[in-house]
């Protein structure tokens, strides 16, 4: 009886060990996921295809932090509702085009620029349009939540100009509409305008004006764990600048690269 009772306690302590030691390696399994948000309109940055989210900030996004140990999980949606998401603690970053400014520095801490890039204007190939002055009366696309819409509101405001603004969830909304004749222009980085051109065949083309130079970077809470991280996430980025991986990336997607400043 007593050898029993002897199993039994082993037998108990045991399992109560395994299930110790389970609940651990959920737990650091558990640490080791970051939660990203994407568009997954917003080509060629975070888009689908094949029903699978890709894109330039994705793959950069991915190749990082695979390399340092974590998986992601993805949230796509708007671009608004994904800052909403950022903000309330709901997401740890967004792979979609975050431009760095003095507004959004108050908020959070930023990786290395990993692109950069310009505003400016696109048009239909064959308008008449040639300046943000020539849309005196038409109607501008822009997504809403973007930098880009202070921007625009602020040059057409400083200018006198009377120009509309219309917001879209997407990046896909703006585009769209220029071709249907629905809006005049949408207002986009040069690069991006350019690769929906050259390699999507968009009857678009630029007006020569630059509205903002902008640093392209990950966002990260202004918390110990989001230092830690971002100091972790910057130095493999560098690695993957210095072993040219970042500049095949960008001309996967870009047909260029616009990793250098």
């Amino acid at each position: 009886m007593k050898k029993f009772l002897k199993w039994v306690v082993f037998s108990t302590v045991a399992l109560l060990l395994t299930a110790c030691g389970n609940t651990s390696s959920a737990e650091t399994a558990e640490d080791k996921v970051i939660r990203v948000g994407a568009t997954g309109q917003s080509f060629p940055n975070s888009y689908q295809e094949n029903g699978e989210l890709t894109g330039f900030d994705v793959e950069v996004f991915e190749t990082v932090v695979t390399n340092l140990g974590y998986t992601i999980e993805w949230t796509t949606g708007g671009f608004d509702g994904l800052v909403t998401q950022l903000n309330t603690g709901k997401l740890d970053t967004i792979a979609n085009n975050f431009a760095q400014t003095e507004e959004r520095a108050e908020v959070y801490q930023f990786s290395t620029p990993y692109a950069y890039a310009h505003t400016t204007l696109g048009v239909l190939a064959d308008s008449d349009i040639q300046t943000i002055e020539d849309l005196e009366g038409k109607t501008i696309g822009l997504v809403a939540g973007s930098h880009k819409v202070d921007i625009m509101k602020k040059y057409i405001g400083d200018n006198g100009l009377d120009i509309e603004i219309r917001t879209y969830e997407n990046r896909e909304g703006p585009e769209l509409d220029v071709e249907k004749g629905q809006i005049d222009a949408y207002a986009q980085d040069y690069t991006i305008i350019q690769a929906s051109i050259q390699l999507k065949d968009k009857p678009f083309r630029t007006l020569d004006q630059t509205f903002s130079n902008d640093n392209v970077v990950f966002p990260f809470a202004k918390t110990e764990e989001g230092t830690a991280f971002k100091e972790a996430f910057d130095a493999e980025l560098e690695n993957l600048r210095e072993d040219g991986t970042l500049a095949e990336i960008s001309n996967k997607y870009y047909g260029e690269d616009v990793t250098q400043g």
